[in-house]
């Protein structure tokens, strides 16, 4: 019965492909079929296997299985939670009944959780991995040669298996995900445990032995198999598919089945009859413990370093894209005047002191008055000269920020390489989507170990990035997940491919932004310029990412070699764990390692969390600036420049009024909460409320105002469920709710003026103020109430500043629109922000 262990396997090893985003968004319901079917045969494996009641005193494994459980975020506790089930299910069961007969049932599930724990240990080193180095080019003769053998024509030519078919000539890639390595890496690591229980070592050599041929041919022949029915549905879903890369994994299960029985598979569970806490034993606990914390230190640990005085130098000599050199102000208009980085440039000297470099080479003598140099979108060649001295400068202690992006389009990446690959980073010339649906990507930090330039930002959407390749020893500030990576084309204007359903792509979690150490100083690589523009600089993370990549390159390196102590600390007590565990059973010293391991997890995450989280906070300002804050809380209003895709047309879309902040000088931010507008803003606007206002809040925005804070709340006739009225009351201000007839006239009959009848228009109009702005029909539309310092605007109508009114970020405005931005221009300038 215990070959029915690799069905568990399969069955735990593929659930993974349902819980973790790698690939698609999950599907729990989905993942959890496979997950207790999994349990089912793990159980089903150790059928009547007897053993004894167990000493309660080792259910003191639940208390570092329970701890863990508020560290290690779901999914990635599963194998915790399921353990955790299992063990309780056992105590319940020897309280309540004296029957053992169903103990293969709870040692089936107890395994099942293990089985998980141990995979989860080594999903980070399948991330890196993967996201290192995609393509297994050394393969592809093979792929080639077994198509052919199995009746494909078959063709290659630098690493690229080509298939022709009656209708295409295919081009394949052989990279890890369309291999399978995802669920054969889990199916190992589970098969690796169960090798270690095999009674002899001579067993344990065959198995493995066996398993790696088995798998080298079963990659090749699964891979052949999924490009046969490519070419004939021409469905490139079907590389990534949960559902059908789980079933092609089911023939490889069942060889397993067969070549590999487990028959001298022992758990034995004698040495659990009796509980016994000598000094051996609590020793191997010490070491495993300092393990552990070591393990995570080496990989975790950042180096605070020396922080330096933050002169940035941004190279405009060798860019003539994304320049800094000209203002958007409230005359110049058009695409340039948005998808630029003035706002960007100008934003980072009120933390940091900004230079351009406009005409001068980069000479160690120019870059020696820098501590952080800014390579973005170059789009001409860096002298050999040039290149030399800026990997000196990092050498030295410099910090390098290179800021690339999709396809290599203006030749950007390809200039950009001249420098990076002297750190072993390179931009890669592909374009980045969301793998599925082919919109843009969003990154949400992970909650355990963020990098420190990512560890203060909720999320950050990409707008098309490139990915890198780097060195596995680099640190992955962003491995993106469920993306695609489209390979770029010189046959279109931006080097965007026309179709996108090709087979030579790659998939899966890709490197979107990595740092390197190099000497005293670091280099940060990012892959997607148009983030910075002043279209969407202010929204979606982008403030955060880059404060937090200018703290991380504003340090030289100074103790960077406390990552090599740590894992030198892993190795050795690793070492001597084992050896002092040599004597003990097998399955105790997983328990050791289990309850130790957990333990001494619990307390590295969170100290080494904390840790970076203290030197590496985010900067205070040394210059003040103006900070215009819309309310995400009670606003019904979407300003999001992903949103241009989705929702134009729209009468909620704002995006175009929070961007022209800007060309009044003033800095603009999205707020989730009113209280975090009122708290970090100048000014406080709120779009068309919609949910109620609590009287904490009321007396805030009130104390706030009177406080020398400014409040726009702008409402429109279409907001039905308006809740502005609450608010607006307690300064004696209301909104009403109007209608005006219009009379109709049939333009058709032959009597001048012939009334047919008339119609109503509804509108807002603000009662309750004499210091008013009125149209020519002397009709309120804007209500200006001073509270103490502060002043409270109320502009009706609001659908005026919408997009659909005032156009979107790249519109060349008539003089119709003109007088429209003048407005918003006149209610910050003059009624907001002056003498406030």
């Amino acid at each position: 019965m215990k070959r029915l262990l690799w069905l568990s396997l399969f069955f735990l090893s593929t659930s993974w492909l349902f819980f973790i985003p790698i690939f698609t968004l999950p599907d729990y319901n989905t993942g959890l079929i496979f997950l207790i079917i999994g349990i089912l045969f793990s159980a089903l494996a150790f059928w009547k296997h007897d053993f004894k009641k167990l000493d309660k005193k080792y259910l003191v494994i639940l208390i570092p299985l329970l701890i863990s459980l508020f560290i290690i975020p779901f999914p990635y506790s599963l194998g915790q939670i399921i353990l955790t089930i299992g063990v309780l299910l056992y105590s319940i069961k020897n309280c309540l009944f004296k029957n053992e007969k169903a103990n293969w049932i709870l040692l089936g599930i107890s395994f099942s959780g293990v089985v998980l724990t141990v995979q989860t240990l080594f999903l980070p080193i399948y991330a890196i991995l993967v996201s290192h180095s995609h393509r297994v080019d050394f393969l592809s003769p093979i792929v080639s040669l077994a198509g052919g053998l199995l009746g494909l024509k078959t063709s290659l030519n630098n690493g690229v298996v080509f298939i022709q078919t009656s209708e295409h000539t295919w081009p394949f890639t052989t990279t890890w995900e369309k291999l399978g390595f995802f669920p054969w890496f889990n199916i190992l690591i589970g098969a690796l445990l169960f090798f270690f229980f095999l009674l002899k070592v001579k067993e344990i050599g065959k198995y493995l032995l066996g398993f790696f041929l088995l798998s080298g041919v079963y990659f090749i022949l699964r891979y052949v198999f999924v490009i046969f029915v490519f070419t004939q549905t021409a469905d490139i879903k079907l590389f990534w598919d949960p559902i059908f890369l789980s079933i092609t994994f089911i023939p490889f299960a069942l060889l397993l089945i067969r070549f590999a029985p487990l028959h001298d598979l022992n758990l034995n569970l004698d040495c659990f009859k009796e509980f016994r806490l000598d000094k051996n034993r609590a020793v191997a606990m010490l070491l495993v413990l300092l393990f552990v914390f070591s393990l995570v230190g080496a990989f975790v640990f950042q180096d605070p370093g020396t922080e330096k005085n933050g002169r940035i130098l941004i190279d405009e000599l060798h860019s003539n894209w994304e320049d800094t050199t000209r203002e958007m102000d409230k005359d110049w208009y058009g695409m340039l005047s948005t998808y630029n980085y003035y706002s960007w440039a100008e934003w980072l000297d009120k933390y940091y002191t900004v230079d351009r470099n406009l005409n001068n080479t980069l000479s160690s003598q120019l870059l020696s008055n820098y501590d952080i140099l800014i390579l973005k979108c170059p789009t001409n060649l860096y002298s050999d000269e040039e290149v030399k001295d800026i990997v000196q400068f990092v050498y030295d202690g410099g910090g390098l920020y290179l800021i690339g992006d999709h396809t290599n389009v203006f030749g950007m990446n390809y200039y950009l390489n001249q420098v990076s690959e002297n750190f072993g980073i390179t931009f890669k010339t592909d374009a980045t989507y969301e793998l599925g649906t082919g919109m843009t990507s969003i990154y949400k930090p992970d909650v355990i170990f963020p990098h420190p330039i990512v560890q203060n930002m909720e999320q950050f959407d990409f707008l098309t990035s490139c990915t890198l390749s780097a060195p596995i020893t680099s640190e992955n500030v962003i491995i993106g997940n469920r993306l695609i990576a489209e390979p770029g084309t010189y046959s279109t204007e931006n080097f965007f491919r026309e179709y996108t359903g090709s087979p030579d792509v790659e998939y899966g979690l890709l490197l979107q932004v990595a740092a390197v150490k190099y000497g005293k100083g670091r280099v940060v690589a990012f892959t997607d310029s148009t983030c910075f523009s002043n279209f969407c600089m202010f929204m979606d993370g982008y403030k955060s990412f880059n404060l937090g990549v200018m703290e991380y390159l504003n340090r030289a390196n100074a103790y960077s070699y406390l990552n090599n102590v740590f894992a030198g600390m892993a190795i050795i007590t690793l070492i001597l764990s084992i050896y002092v565990l040599r004597e003990e059973k097998k399955t105790m010293i997983i328990f050791l390692f289990l309850i130790s391991g957990l333990l001494s997890f619990s307390v590295a995450a969170p100290v080494f969390s904390h840790v970076n989280r203290i030197n590496y906070s985010l900067p205070s300002a040394h210059s003040d600036y103006t900070k215009v804050c819309f309310d995400g809380e009670h606003s019904d209003s979407v300003i999001a420049h992903r949103s241009y895709l989705e929702f134009f047309g729209s009468h909620k879309l704002y995006g175009t009024f929070f961007v022209w902040i800007q060309r009044v000088g003033c800095i603009p931010s999205l707020e989730k909460t009113l209280h975090d507008a009122i708290n970090e803003g100048d000014v406080v606007v709120i779009i068309n409320p919609v949910k109620s206002f609590e009287r904490e809040e009321i007396d805030a925005i009130a104390d706030y105002i009177e406080n020398g804070g400014g409040v726009l709340l702008m409402d429109s006739v279409l907001n039905t469920d308006s809740t502005a009225n609450e608010l607006l009351q307690n300064f004696n201000i209301l909104l009403s709710y109007e209608t005006s007839d219009h009379m109709l006239y049939n333009r058709n009959t032959t009597v001048s003026n012939l009334s047919i009848g008339s119609i109503s228009a509804p509108y807002l109009t603000i009662s309750g103020r004499e210091d008013v702005f009125v149209t020519e029909n002397n009709e309120t539309s804007i209500a200006v109430v001073e509270i103490g310092k502060g002043k409270i605007v109320v502009l009706v109508d609001s659908y005026t500043f919408s997009d659909n009114v005032m156009g979107g970020i790249f519109t060349e405005p008539d003089e119709s629109l003109r007088q429209i931005y003048n407005t918003e221009f006149y209610i910050f300038e003059e009624l907001l922000l002056k003498n406030t």
